[in-house]
């Protein structure tokens, strides 16, 4: 089932060392989310890979946790913090992940308010309400994604109103955490996910001996050609290798 049109909607696995988090996870986010448009009238957020699993494309960089605290020279500050966002991200379970990356950023808001300023928080939310604005308009939105792009929505509005209010905390908090929802649809988020899974998926199968060593074998393969397409870049190749690896 698709809905015709989301009209609700307006608007990495090693843990990595405190000295090294920003500098990693910002590279990453640059890789995975940010882009250049071919034309003004480009959308910002439009729906990629249909056939297999689907994900949302964006871009442009959306404001993250981990950008902030480079920018804002929080980073030495944050290091805790930032530790545990990256660790959100790195988790199997998404629940937990996200949970984890929620409470960092929650954690980290008022250090980065007080670097930024209540103007820079503002400036820094504004890409977030344009792209929300473009998730809006997709069409034929796969019913699955549709709770999750509601509750990137419910967020931008919280935002919003809390930017409205003078509430600039619960601003940058409401903001940062409707971004990594994003993120966490992007493509290469989506290609992690399929590769974990299929991952999970063999190893229960090995235990268990569930498959013929044909289907093994071709699940392996996948599984491999996933993760090298993903270290290439070549982040398409790798949620459809991923999907089948997963079929499997």
């Amino acid at each position: 089932m698709m809905s015709r049109r989301f009209q609700s909607l307006p608007r990495l696995s090693t843990r990595l060392s405190r000295s090294h988090v920003s500098a990693a996870i910002v590279a990453a986010l640059a890789i995975g989310s940010a882009g250049c448009r071919d034309a003004p009238s480009d959308p910002l957020a439009s729906l990629v890979s249909l056939e297999t699993a689907p994900a949302v494309a964006v871009p442009v960089e959306l404001p993250s946790l981990a950008e902030l605290a480079v920018r804002a020279d929080v980073r030495d500050e944050l290091g805790p913090v930032l530790d545990a966002w990256v660790a959100g991200w790195e988790e199997e379970d998404e629940d937990l992940g996200r949970g984890a990356r929620d409470e960092a950023i929650r954690q980290a808001t008022p250090a980065l308010h007080d670097a930024l300023g209540s103007g820079g928080v503002a400036s820094t939310l504004q890409p977030l309400f344009e792209v929300g604005r473009d998730l809006g308009r997709i069409e034929d939105v796969p019913t699955d994604l549709v709770p999750r792009l509601e509750e990137v929505r419910s967020l931008i509005e919280d935002t919003r109103a809390a930017l409205d209010a003078g509430r600039f905390d619960r601003a940058l908090t409401a903001g940062l955490q409707a971004s990594d929802r994003i993120r966490a649809l992007g493509p290469r988020a989506v290609a992690r996910t399929l590769i974990s899974r299929a991952d999970q998926a063999l190893m229960r199968a090995t235990v268990g001996e569930m498959l013929d060593p044909r289907s093994m074998s071709r699940g392996e393969r996948l599984l491999s050609g996933a993760r090298r397409a993903l270290e290439e870049g070549e982040v398409d190749l790798a949620i459809q290798r991923g999907y089948y690896a997963v079929q499997v």
